[in-house]
């Protein structure tokens, strides 16, 4: 009787066993889906941070890109030459004599007499225009002041600067224009306004023959700098406080660069200069000695 009863609790407890694997099976398995799935959005966020992460570091090359090349496009390019006789800026040789500015931001034809003219950079157009109200100046001035690349347009007829009418000739001859010849010499050539505004320029032109020499004019808080002609004609010489137009600088002019100092200190090369004082020392030292002699000779005679 007992056998027969513990036989048939067997089968029951094995059951019953079974039963308690199924339900242990069924609480374990959302458990591990609710890992799974907590492992997926992780990954997901990952991705997401490292996507944007990727397309922030773009955009910061691609600003940065647009940054440098904004940059290099600032650069001006200008007509820069130095010419002598009426209206020679017209020449047609002079279109292709350019340089690039460094700094500067305007392009500037100026003119020192009605045969002198020099096309340079400038940091400002705020030297006086020569033409004003229809009427053209006929005093050191600027004919042409413009802020983009090659901008000056060299033509007389645009600035009002024209001969008065003449009776044209019956024949005309057609001649091509040719640059004035070079001595090779180099100078520094720019206009700015404001105090110490010519330090760390670098702007050049070439001297045409007969200009050996490098002079920066100062009139009141304008600059200007270029080939000269002769450091004689440097007076009258800056000194502290002064108002009137005077010379900052002027120095021989070399092959290799410019001799312009630039450091807001005076420089006059006196080269060239005759000055009477010694002579006229000289001459008196000589008569206070014929003097001498003949008294001598007189008294021992």
């Amino acid at each position: 009787m007992k056998m027969a009863a513990c036989r048939w609790l067997v089968p029951s407890v094995q059951g019953l066993l079974l039963c308690i694997l199924a339900l242990h099976l069924c609480v374990q398995d959302p458990l591990a889906t609710a890992e799974h799935s907590a492992a997926a959005n992780a990954s997901v966020a990952a991705n997401a941070s490292v996507a944007a992460n990727a397309s922030v570091a773009a955009n910061a090359s691609v600003a940065a890109n647009a940054s440098v090349n904004s940059t290099e496009e600032t650069s001006l390019t200008c007509q820069s030459f130095q010419c002598s006789g009426e209206r020679c800026y017209q020449d047609e040789a002079h279109a292709n004599e350019t340089v690039t500015c460094h700094n500067e931001t305007y392009c500037e034809l100026y003119r020192f007499s009605s045969t002198n003219y020099t096309a340079r950079c400038s940091s400002a157009c705020g030297t006086e225009m020569c033409r004003t109200n229809s009427s053209v100046s006929t005093q050191q001035c600027a004919l042409d002041c413009c802020g983009s690349p090659l901008c000056l347009q060299l033509n007389a007829s645009s600035y009002g600067d024209v001969p008065p009418a003449t009776v044209p000739p019956t024949t005309t001859t057609t001649t091509t224009p040719r640059a004035p010849p070079r001595n090779g010499k180099v100078c520094a050539a720019f206009s700015c306004h404001g105090e110490g505004c010519f330090k760390g320029k670098k702007s050049v032109a070439r001297c045409i023959v007969g200009h050996d020499f490098c002079e920066m004019k100062k009139m009141g808080l304008n600059y200007m700098a270029g080939c000269s002609r002769a450091c004689k004609a440097a007076k009258p010489v800056c000194a502290g406080g002064m108002k009137a137009a005077c010379y900052q600088e002027c120095c021989p002019a070399t092959l290799k660069a410019s001799c312009l100092k630039l450091d807001g200190k005076v420089h006059v090369n006196s080269a060239g200069q005759v000055t009477p004082a010694p002579l006229l020392k000289l001459m008196a030292c000589g008569v206070v000695l014929l003097l001498n002699y003949r008294v001598s000779a007189s008294l021992w005679g």
